[in-house]
């Protein structure tokens, strides 16, 4: 579409979207931007708000959290990075009793679990080294094979040239 000189884009851009004939074509003009028009809905009652429905099975529980035994415990474990253990789990409503069982079980073993830590982390870097290392060495074997290869052929052309000047 062109739009010419005197014309706004506001005016092309009503022009583009609702057409030149003009789609409720009296809101278009001084009256700025097209709404659409309301109707009277003689049935409306409101905003919608859900119906309150008696359940008679209904039975309100004052204690949902507090059980006298706990058999077991379900962790559900989404991402975990290699190498953790899970141990020592306690359901406690008391923080005192918590704190004592931290530094009966945790604050011992976590010496030990730093050291095996650090051997694991040990055996893992080495490997790699040698890993690298190795390959290091299949590297620079494939190139000396490589030089023994173009020495040869040197050796060879220089032979033929050789010939070929004592044949002149």
């Amino acid at each position: 579409a062109v739009v010419s000189t005197q014309s706004t884009w506001k005016q092309w851009y009503q022009r583009r979207v609702h057409g030149s004939s003009g789609i409720n074509a009296e809101y278009m003009g001084n009256k700025g931007e097209w709404r659409a028009t309301k109707i009277d809905n003689p049935a409306y009652k409101g905003p919608w708000e859900h119906p309150m429905i008696a359940n008679p099975d209904y039975v309100e529980e004052k204690n949902v959290g507090v059980y006298s035994d706990i058999a077991g415990v379900g962790i559900e474990v989404w991402q975990v990075k290699a190498g953790t253990v899970w141990d020592n789990i306690l359901v406690t409503d008391s923080e005192a009793e918590a704190e004592e069982f931290r530094k009966a079980t945790c604050d011992n073993c976590a010496e030990a679990e730093k050291e095996a830590k650090k051997a694991i982390d040990d055996a893992a870097k080495a490997a790699e080294e040698a890993k690298r290392a190795e390959e290091e060495a299949a590297k620079d074997e494939d190139e000396d094979d490589d030089d023994d290869e173009k020495d040869e052929d040197e050796d060879k052309d220089l032979d033929e040239l050789d010939d070929k000047k004592d044949e002149l």
